[in-house]
């Protein structure tokens, strides 16, 4: 009861502060729909992929589908990467074809589907893997037209771009508040009906904008930014095909070799993941679409890019690693209350809604005064790695058959979380506002893409976990961060000098 207490009154928090927002900055009603759906968004991917590594590893007698804790973990990581990946389609299709509001609609129809395979019982590995498999298409129809229609509202509102991403920010994290309601209905009544919430949240939060989109953004985003001409239609048609033919085929044939084990998969999805964004950057940087002061200031972002694939790859471990390490290691019982796992996952989303209230406050209070967004990033990189670091204490003073306390786990969180309110909302606003003209919506791409990368780079890192060298491995992971940080806090003027010449 306590903990659904604390998730409404930061969920109230949240909308007195996007009403405060749209008296102050004459917001537009569209907004407030995409607000919505990025809450419903949150739940659905937080509370899901929460409680679906719990499914993977939890033994079948107990309702779970019993496969190895580090394979699940390889899983997921592969998971997210791939869903990353697919959203390229969907930013293309947006920016070259149909425009950003359809993407959006039918991606979001598409995942809701997807989850509501996982509320059969009994579905077994193949209803799961199909489930998964829809998940990452949907992922493909969506791409960013969420976060590109944003900051297609606000393309001439100046500075309110970043008010405006900080609160998508907020709502999507009150969203992500749903581990904590997935995670108790599913240890009461199990994971089937876990999922059933996240469909019915998600459902609930789509359809006012299937009722009023027409209303509230008119003909905004209708229109592909760059359409693609008829004959550029038939081409992309037939290397889309031949591409798809292609891979199928390289895949079952290495799969009939027995070439392709879960780990070279997941190492392979990996290398992809960080080699992709930067072929992409590459990409749009030479187009000759893109105006030599665009470029400059794409190739300046791509440093807020690498620090976002850090922060990935420290987030990695919170959903991976740490959540194995909560369930094997952590005290669960609170004041005679058995917690579960997932519930833990909750504690980031109450404490980005807290500390993205806050930030924001401060940077509307502060106005033109406030630090330049490089200084603001490296602050924030300091504290991601701060958090990894800190978990050397707990994995250095206490033997491996020791409960520690949960308090561990959540100063953990406090650190990363108060780095990610000042990463997260910085790097998509930023992405919208040196997006060239022809590439909005997959600038938005490139910003996924080196959140895939850290994915992947997590999925590899996993191989290098082993048991007694836990805190050296968490020591590792928190110094790059640091380091990053550290480089763009000391280059903050030079940096900040090259994205808005």
């Amino acid at each position: 009861m306590l903990l659904w207490l604390v998730h409404l009154n930061y969920i109230l928090e949240a909308l007195e502060l996007s009403k405060h927002i749209g008296t102050n900055t004459n917001q537009p009603p569209a907004f407030r729909l995409m607000a919505l759906g990025a809450l419903g968004n949150g739940f659905a991917t937080y509370a899901v992929s929460a409680i679906m590594i719990l499914y993977l590893y939890e033994p079948l007698h107990l309702g779970g589908l019993g496969i190895d804790r580090i394979t699940a973990t390889q899983i997921m990581a592969v998971f997210s990467s791939l869903g990353y990946f697919a959203g390229i389609a969907g930013s293309y299709a947006a920016d070259r074809l149909i425009g950003l509001r359809k993407p959006y609609l039918y991606g979001t129809l598409l995942n809701i589907a997807a989850i509501s395979l996982l509320v059969m019982p009994h579905g077994g590995l193949t209803l799961f893997f199909i489930s998964l498999a829809l998940q990452i298409v949907a992922s493909g129809v969506t791409g960013q037209s969420l976060y590109a229609l944003v900051g297609l509202i606000y393309r001439q509102m100046g500075t309110m771009r970043n008010t405006a991403f900080t609160m998508i920010y907020i709502m999507n994290n009150v969203g992500a508040a749903g581990p904590v309601i997935t995670g108790a209905v599913a240890l009461h009544f199990g994971y089937n009906v876990g999922f059933l919430v996240a469909v019915i949240i998600q459902l609930l939060t789509t359809l006012p904008y299937i009722c009023l989109n027409r209303r509230y953004f008119g003909d905004l985003g209708m229109v592909p930014p760059d359409p693609l001409q008829p004959a550029e239609r038939s081409l992309l048609i037939k290397k889309s095909l031949g591409t798809i033919m292609i891979v199928v085929v390289l895949l079952v044939s290495l799969i009939k070799l027995g070439y392709l084990t879960a780990n070279r998969f997941s190492n392979t999805v990996g290398l992809i993941g960080i080699i992709l964004p930067v072929a992409y950057l590459i990409k749009i940087i030479r187009s000759p679409k893109v105006t030599h002061q665009e470029a400059q200031h794409v190739k300046t972002y791509s440093l807020f890019l690498m620090g976002t694939t850090i922060t990935m790859l420290v987030q990695g471990q919170a959903t991976g690693i740490l959540s194995i390490y909560t369930l094997d290691h952590v005290d669960l019982n609170v004041l005679g209350i058995h917690l579960s796992a997932a519930s833990f996952q909750t504690v980031p989303a109450i404490l980005a809604v807290l500390f993205g209230s806050i930030t924001s406050g401060i940077w509307r209070k502060l106005g033109k005064r406030q630090p330049n967004q490089s200084l603001k990033f490296g602050i924030g990189l300091l504290l991601w790695g701060a958090g990894p670091v800190f978990m050397t204490l707990p994995l250095t003073l206490f033997p491996a058959n020791v409960k520690v306390s949960p308090l561990w786990i959540i100063v953990f969180y406090i650190l990363i979380i108060a780095g990610e309110t000042l990463t997260s909302p910085i790097g998509r606003a930023m992405a919208s506002e040196v997006a060239p003209a022809a590439f909005i919506t997959q600038m938005m791409t490139i910003f996924t893409l080196a959140q895939a990368a850290g994915s992947g780079l997590s999925a590899i890192a996993v191989n290098f976990y082993t048991k007694g060298h836990e805190a050296l491995y968490f020591l590792v992971i928190g110094l790059i961060a640091i380091t990053w940080g550290v480089a763009m806090l000391i280059k903050n003027r030079v940096i900040a000098l090259g994205t808005v010449e």
